[in-house]
């Protein structure tokens, strides 16, 4: 799924607070890449993602929900309405093996502001969209100890600074797929699962 998020390049959006990486950012840290993590061969659509969507676990209509939309054949438009703000991303639904992911792309850019993709794992759509993102703080540790596990880039926060920074996925979209299957099935690589329903 593609994410554009208006007026806070580094600030990540998720998804309501999550939908897909499509939407599952706030304020959280995120795993962010600078090439897309597929192919137009691994792209599908599927009509149920298409709708309004808030949080599954909301007993009031809430003032905030997400509304994907069709762009083109293959490739969504999913935008956030938030209580004090509204933020829309492109998002590209796709396979690998078995397994469904989404891509999210923020589309609004700035002249000095590089576009990164985000991934979430979809493991049910229909009634309920079910999403997990990759968790960031696995892949921290994961590089740190590993550091050739895949490329990536730390951006510091200060020039000079040797500890922290933001880690930035530098491989391109063949070595970024083996990953993600290779760790599909880890639990401790994708957060919680989030669930969204329909608005009514």
């Amino acid at each position: 799924m593609k994410i554009r998020i208006i007026n806070q390049p580094t600030r990540i959006i998720t998804t309501m607070a999550a939908l897909f990486a499509v939407m599952c950012f706030l304020v959280s840290c995120v795993v962010t890449s600078i090439y897309p993590y597929y192919t137009d061969k691994d792209l599908v659509s599927d009509p149920a993602l298409v709708g309004e969507w808030v949080e599954a676990g909301a007993t009031n209509q809430p003032p905030e929900y997400v509304q994907i939309e069709s762009l083109g054949e293959k490739s969504y438009w999913a935008t956030i309405f938030g209580e004090h703000e509204t933020n829309s991303m492109e998002v590209h639904l796709f396979r690998l093996k078995e397994q469904l992911f989404l891509d999210s792309f923020p589309t609004n850019r700035s002249l000095d502001f590089v576009p990164v993709h985000q991934v979430s794992k979809v493991t049910q759509i229909g009634p309920v969209l079910e999403t997990a993102n990759l968790n960031y703080d696995w892949l921290a540790k994961l590089v740190e100890h590993h550091p050739k596990a895949i490329r990536h880039m730390v951006l510091r926060e200060k020039a000079g600074d040797e500890q922290g920074g933001r880690i930035i996925l530098t491989a391109d979209t063949k070595e970024l797929q083996r990953f993600i299957l290779k760790y599909v099935n880890n639990t401790n690589a994708w957060k919680e699962p989030t669930q969204w329903k329909h608005r009514n």
